[in-house]
């Protein structure tokens, strides 16, 4: 009898460490355009990206979460936002322009509720209206006690600065020279996209090929007086990096670096880009394949981008859409990613409570419904607000069947069954007192989740 329960706790532990480890909605209500990015401020959570719904509330671009739901943050933000960075008591944001008109720094003073703008606008003398070469701003940071940003201008106020600049606390001066040139002939622009600073340099990536009077092929970083190039660069642009495990990878659109060929994503070695041990695409091809985003959380490394294929150094296939997690050792498909509009697409990522929260154009989470945002690793409080289901299981232990017991107002309901493992083993369609049958699966303790239009529901079965 000692045994059986030693076993039984074991089970239980692992079922608790593993199975939780599965998707999750992460509130109710429609999503209507793309998350970009999730950042903390103060305390807060706040969203950005092309929506103007997001969980079922009207928010203009900018979205502040209370703990149950979305609120716009004051009047939201003039066009869609792609990055955010809290900095000196304000929530700093890069923005796009989609016209030849001035663009702006802006700044959310969360304080007083009111949206700012820091300094002169930024303009780019070769604007084509409603086109991608226009003065769009796409990420934010601090530097050694000011603030950087950078994007597609050429100009800010009357000074000439290209594609990064930092703000002193009275104006914006340029980085050396700056950026210019691209890699890419078919977008003719610098996209400047993502930069991180780590050990006191300050790492910038995009389109770009020069970067001041060195040619650097869409990766370099600026040691504080001069910029550097990160051996050969890439072939095409590089969208997303991040340092794991005290090394830098790098993700984008990219195909070869040198002559070593890669698949969207390459780690630095000191000397060289090389494969990471995976490689990523999209079948059929949509526009593109690309990884947009790398973010170190806890002891993983996350891959977010847009591909449903992935594949390892040795040939075989890791089953992913949209997102993958490494450990140091293996690349995780993250319980098959995420579905929905070209194949699931992710780019924002942020710790949540113990697990991750993510972000994108994706309706399905793990075979999980959700609204372009999804959890992993953590359930929501909300995700089911005034939605969770009281439920029986009958027997429990069971043999070959169980019975499901909900409230009258269940009609029929969708389940997925996970092993203690976390190993999703079935799947299917039920109705309230029709058995599901459970023949072939091994004894043990096992997850039971639920979806109906009433609500969601949550259980443990023990089969024998």
């Amino acid at each position: 009898m000692k045994k059986n329960f030693t076993l039984l706790a074991l089970a239980s532990l692992a079922f608790a460490t593993s199975v939780c480890a599965q998707w999750s909605a992460f509130s109710t209500g429609t999503t209507n355009g793309f998350i970009v990015e999730f950042d903390e401020h103060n305390g807060d959570l706040y969203a950005t990206g092309f929506f103007t719904r997001i969980g079922g509330k009207n928010a203009r671009y900018l979205a502040r979460w209370d703990g149950e739901q979305w609120n716009q943050a004051g009047i939201g933000l003039p066009e869609a936002g792609h990055a955010m960075h809290s900095f000196q008591g304000a929530l700093h944001l890069a923005i796009y322009q989609f016209n030849v008109d001035s663009n702006y720094v802006y700044r959310w003073n969360s304080d007083i509720g009111v949206l700012s703008i820091l300094g002169p606008g930024f303009y780019l003398t070769t604007a084509i209206p409603n086109f991608s070469n226009t003065p769009s701003l796409y990420d934010i940071v601090d530097y050694n006690g000011q603030l950087v940003v950078c994007g597609e201008f050429d100009r800010v106020g009357g000074a000439a600065i290209s594609g990064i600049a930092t703000w002193n606390g009275v104006q914006w001066l340029p980085l050396g020279s700056g950026l210019s040139g691209y890699i890419d002939d078919g977008y003719e622009i610098m996209y400047p996209h993502k930069m991180l600073v780590h050990d006191g340099y300050l790492y910038v990536a995009g389109n770009f090929k020069m970067a001041g009077g060195v040619e650097v092929n869409g990766i370099a970083r600026w040691n504080g007086s001069e910029w550097e190039a990160l051996g050969a660069g890439f072939n095409d642009a590089v969208l997303g990096m991040d340092f794991y495990n005290g090394e830098l990878y790098a993700g984008g659109q990219f195909t070869q670096s040198g002559d070593t060929e890669l698949a969207n994503i390459a780690k630095w070695n000191g000397a060289e880009w090389l494969s990471p041990g995976i490689g990523v695409d999209y079948n059929p091809e949509p526009p593109y394949s690309f990884v947009h985003t790398l973010k170190t959380i806890d002891d993983k490394l996350y891959a977010l981008g847009g591909f449903n294929e992935c594949t390892d150094d040795n040939g075989e296939d890791v089953p992913c859409s949209g997102i993958l997690s490494y450990d140091g050792m293996n690349w995780d498909g993250m319980d098959g990613g995420l579905s929905g509009n070209f194949g699931g697409e992710s780019e924002a990522i942020i710790p949540y409570e113990g697990g991750i929260l993510v972000g994108g154009d994706f309706t399905s989470a793990g075979g999980t419904a959700v609204n372009s945002m999804a959890l992993w690793g953590v359930v929501s409080s909300t995700a089911e607000a005034g939605a969770a289901l009281p439920v029986g299981i009958s027997p429990n232990p069971s043999d070959a069947e169980f019975v499901v017991q909900l409230p009258e107002a269940v009609y029929s309901f969708t389940y997925r069954l996970f092993n203690h493992t976390g190993q999703l083993v079935q799947s299917g369609q039920g109705l309230p007192g029709q058995a599901i049958r459970t023949q072939g699966l091994p004894s043990g303790l096992y997850l039971l989740q639920g979806e109906s239009a009433a609500g969601s529901f949550r259980a443990k079965v023990v089969l024998r």
